[in-house]
């Protein structure tokens, strides 16, 4: 009988089982291992290129350093002139603000002045530039008198080395960054802070009145997906090259600082907020991929080939997609993205309010939600059967995915589904591992107990055979063993492989002791006559083997879950064919040669046997060498060749089988 605690056991093993699978994805979705992190990136990654992308509205206009302008004026970096030529025609086409994602940080040496002291210097050719206005003596001084007059905003790059000094904070144009009454005070480390900056030379910085920064880390595997909208240099605060283009544009000369307890929430503008993470990231709406915005070749803004609609009330940035200068990213909807189209993205993001966002509270409620799709999961999938287990993981992972699809969708706040789908899955997997091993040992009980119950019956109906002929006690347990002595040898033989794996010979051991349980059905005068039998008698001694095979036959078919059928075929098997010869002279088929089934072979040598060296009322015991020969005699005749050969392989088997379970009765 089953003891009541051993389901609560066992329920308990699972629950806990799932409650430290739980903790441990709790504690991965805090501390973010590596692995987890990269595919929670590839996890964002699709489910921002299954966004509905949203037709390009009045965004920014790129002006492009392509091949085409490339071919036609020449390889890059131009001379300044050309540049302050490009810059003003777009000031008299009405650009609202021009960014430049491009660095001067040396002088230009293609201006006259400069080409004339090199040349007087490596040449020792002097030419006068006398009456030629100092514009078009020097490049730079050409291009800052156009910065003056215009809408133009410098990029440069910051640097984060260990060993940079700070430097050059005077031609940075920091921003006010503002912070409203009521927000919460954080330190200092809300956002990354430079050591040093490659910026454009002093002439030019001076001339233009704004600036920003041009580098935009990527996340750890290359993909650019967030970018710093605001950077620390010297406890000042810089913008980004697209914000301060927005800036420049709106008129304004700061932005408002929204921190929360976790670090800073937003950057507010013009009354517009844009959420950033905790260190001021903007995670990038990509509205396409490569070439999505308007863009025009700079050498049609040369050539004057361009409208004055095109341009006026526009922000334009001025920066190359020429493959050769190799300014791209690879982003999550393009593997080569130029890269002045990122910061028309940042751009397209504030003016037409295309935000996504990672909010501060995020990680907190991924977190919970492990803990709660964890707990829930572990109490449902612990009681829950196979389908049922299998409908709840589908319909829960695919519940979490599209609730997170849908509320990047329609609310533009991404919350990692993979945290979520991974618990579920891992718990099902852990779970069904743990109940398919509580179940396993629930069945090798179960088979255990009917393999004792067969056992049992077994030697029940044996002891009850052994009461019509006293004589055969040890007979059971010899032949049987002598059996699978034999099985285990012919195992390894061509012949028999197929037929003797490791279960058909545990059933056979099993079942040989049946082997003359149709015994039970003839008559004591002829079953314990002491002299020969006549003709008659021995006709109705060999019905045994029919009666023990019929008897089987009989209690197989009344087996409805089919746990015996096997072995009772078996056994009947035994009990019918073990008396039929090789040659086909045996009963009470005359089956001959392979005809024979396998274990009907092997019964009949091993009861053979037995029957020479054991005491019987109507003979002596023949010693073993005796019987060795005998057997060898009729190999070919009476036993299959191949079965005597595995037996004379294991006479001293046979010889200690027989001392072990030796007849203890008077004729022994």
């Amino acid at each position: 009988m089953k003891s009541p605690r051993r389901p609560s056991r066992w329920q308990g093993v699972v629950l806990l089982s799932g409650f430290i699978v739980t903790l441990l994805f709790s504690l991965a979705s805090i501390y973010q291992p590596s692995f987890l992190s990269l595919v929670g990136l590839k996890v964002y990654d699709s489910m921002v290129r299954s966004l509905p992308k949203s037709q390009c509205a009045r965004g920014p206009l790129i002006v492009d350093l392509d091949e085409k302008a490339l071919a036609e004026f020449g390889q890059w970096p131009w001379p300044r002139y050309r540049v302050a030529l490009l810059l003003d025609k777009l000031r008299q086409l009405g650009a609202k603000s021009v960014g430049l994602d491009i660095i001067f940080a040396e002088a230009d040496r293609t201006s006259l002045r400069t080409l004339q002291k090199e040349m007087e210097r490596d040449l020792h050719v002097e030419f006068s530039l006398a009456g030629l206005p100092q514009a078009v003596q020097d490049n730079d001084l050409a291009l800052a008198e156009v910065l003056r007059k215009g809408p133009f905003v410098l990029g440069y790059k910051f640097l984060f080395a260990q060993n940079q000094a700070p430097s050059k904070e005077e031609f940075l144009h920091p921003i006010a960054a503002v912070l409203p009454p009521g927000s919460m005070a954080v330190g200092r480390d809300f956002l990354f802070t430079a050591r040093d900056a490659t910026v454009n030379i002093p002439r030019l910085s001076a001339a233009a009145d704004a600036a920003g920064f041009v580098n935009y880390p990527a996340d750890t595997d290359g993909v650019l997906r967030r970018v710093p909208l605001l950077m620390r240099y010297r406890d000042k605060v810089y913008p980004g090259l697209a914000l301060a283009t927005v800036l420049k544009a709106w008129g304004l000369e700061g932005v408002v600082l929204d921190m929360q307890a976790g670090g800073l929430a937003a950057v507010v503008m013009n009354g517009r907020r844009i959420p950033v993470d905790a260190m001021g990231n903007l995670l990038l709406a990509y509205q396409g991929r490569g070439r999505f915005f308007d863009f025009i070749s700079a050498a049609d803004i040369l050539n004057d080939a361009v409208l004055k609609e095109r341009v006026a009330g526009r922000i334009v940035l001025v920066g190359t997609s020429a493959a050769g200068l190799m300014d791209s990213h690879p982003t999550p909807l393009d593997p080569v993205y130029p890269g002045v189209e990122v910061h028309a993205t940042i751009i397209d993001n504030i003016m037409n309010g295309h935000f996504l966002g990672r909010p501060l509270w995020a990680r907190g409620f991924e977190f919970a939600a492990v803990i709660v799709l964890g707990c829930l999961s572990t109490f449902f999938l612990a009681r829950a059967n196979a389908l049922t287990s299998v409908c709840f993981l589908v319909i829960g992972c695919g519940g979490i995915w599209y609730g997170s699809f849908i509320l990047l969708e329609r609310q533009g706040i991404f919350i990692n589904p993979l945290y979520g789908v991974l618990i579920l899955g891992v718990n099902f997997a852990f779970l069904s591992l743990v109940k398919f091993w509580r179940e396993e040992r629930e069945v090798k009980k179960r088979s255990r107990e009917l393999l004792l119950a067969q056992d049992t019956t077994i030697l029940s109906l044996t002891a009850l055979a052994e009461t019509r002929d006293n004589e055969t006690g040890g007979h059971i347990q010899r032949t049987r063993h002598y059996v699978r002595a034999l099985a285990e040898q012919l195992g390894k033989h061509p012949r028999f492989r197929e037929h003797l794996d490791w279960s058909t010979i545990e059933m056979l051991f099993r079942s040989a002791p049946l082997h003359d349980i149709g015994k039970v059905g003839v008559a004591d005068s002829i079953l314990l006559k002491p002299g020969k039998l006549t003709v008659e008698e021995f006709a109705a001694m060999k019905e045994h083997a029919r009666l023990g095979h019929d008897t089987l036959v009989k209690a197989e078919s009344l087996l409805q879950d089919g746990s015996g059928h096997s072995f009772l075929r078996l056994a009947g098997e035994i009990a019918y064919s073990h008396h039929e010869k090789w040659n086909g002279t045996g009963y009470p088929l005359g089956l001959k040669g392979d005809a024979i089934p396998v274990a009907g072979r092997l019964m009949a040598l091993a009861d053979v046997y037995d029957a020479l060296i054991s005491a019987r009322c109507y003979k002596p015991p023949f010693p073993h060498a005796e019987a060795v020969e005998i057997i060898k005699k009729e190999r070919g005749s009476h036993f299959d060749p191949d079965v005597v050969d595995a037996f004379l392989a294991l006479e001293k088997s046979f010889q200690l089988i027989a001392r072990r379970f030796a007849d203890n009765g008077p004729g022994s």
